[in-house]
């Protein structure tokens, strides 16, 4: 099998059957399998999968394994040289996998991944100045607003990942309107989302990394990638439509949890000592203050709590990846001075 498209459900049918077809209408000069794995899947729902779906391999996970285990378990069922992976709540626009195979053969063997265009879908008009915020606002990084209008703008939702030097991860031209100047921050990584993964290098790196269960899962890949010496590049023309934050909402407790957790639990494997100071420090801060200030905090007293006692199993899991990883300071310091935005 050429390639191999990754879709990860957890109870969203709808949605990810309109994944689905968006990729088995594909038109590519390739042999393309689909792999779909279903998180916390029952009996009912697989077979329903399997009954509509022939031509798909449809891979029942009893737990809900996250995205990390999701794409894990995919990749345990998948054939392909390449391995496609795209979110259940997105839909691949036409030729999606020709442009985006194509740009990752352009690249040669270094080049480990290529990182669609992905824009969100629907109608967005920027939120007036003055006007009251409304929860299902996004939130630009210059902090204007954008609402959801029928008659609104195509937005950018990103063309792969940007690290900053607080090891934050951040999608490259988020609300970016389509027509615009792309931005010229440099391209760290992708997101998994929509990328197109030599399976080969995947592997050699030691794939996706399932303790971090889900959000910066991917920019984890991409740093690995890039202490191991491979590109990641950007495939404009290969684009696919999201639904943003249709599975666990832009803003809730768990997605604030888990990018808390996990900036720090990547950090602490890939990152140069100095990175890994400036997080830490800011950790401790951003504790300091939702403890004193709890009307504002980004996290409760009870999820401090949790990740109090997850900390130590953390920092041993780091301290294992980066022996077995072998990369010395120079390596991560020099990927640093490259590649991190205002590094």
């Amino acid at each position: 099998m050429d390639v191999s498209v990754i879709i990860v459900d957890w109870h969203q049918p709808e949605l990810t059957r309109r994944a689905v077809a968006s990729v088995l209408s594909q038109r590519v000069e390739a042999a393309v399998e689909l792999v779909l794995v279903v998180n916390e899947a029952d009996d009912d729902t697989v077979a329903a999968y399997r009954a509509d779906l022939p031509s798909v391999v449809v891979v029942p996970e009893r737990t809900n394994a996250g995205f990390a285990g999701g794409v894990s378990r995919g990749l345990a069922a998948a054939t392909g040289d390449v391995v496609v992976l795209l979110n259940n709540d997105a839909v691949a626009d036409h030729g999606f996998l020709d442009r985006g195979l194509a740009a990752l053969r352009a690249g040669g063997e270094r080049v480990a991944a290529v990182a669609a265009t992905v824009v969100l879908e629907g109608g967005f008009a920027p939120v007036p100045t003055g006007t009251d915020p409304e929860p299902d606002d996004l939130v630009a990084p210059h902090g204007g607003r954008w609402r959801r209008t029928p008659a609104g703008r195509t937005l950018v939702n990103g063309t792969g990942v940007v690290l900053d030097r607080s090891g934050n991860g951040r999608d490259r031209d988020w609300l970016r309107p389509l027509q615009d100047a792309p931005e010229t921050a440099p391209l760290f990584g992708f997101s998994g989302g929509a990328v197109f993964l030599r399976r080969a290098a995947l592997e050699a790196v030691g794939g996706f990394d399932e303790s971090l269960f889900m959000y910066y899962e991917d920019l984890d890949v991409a740093w690995r990638l890039r202490l191991a010496g491979y590109e990641v590049r950007h495939a404009p023309d290969a684009v696919a439509t999201h639904r943003h934050a249709a599975s666990s909402g832009s803003d809730s407790p768990l997605v604030r949890y888990q990018s808390m957790r996990n900036r720090l639990a990547v950090v602490l494997r890939n990152g140069s000592p100095a990175l890994v100071g400036r997080v830490v420090l800011r950790t401790l801060a951003r504790l300091v203050r939702d403890v004193l200030r709890p009307a504002g905090a980004q996290l409760t007293t009870g999820q401090w709590l949790r990740f109090v006692r997850e900390a130590p199993g953390i920092v041993r899991h780091a301290r294992r990846a980066r022996r077995r990883d072998g990369v010395d300071g120079s390596a991560r310091r020099a990927v640093e001075a490259l590649l991190v935005d205002g590094g």
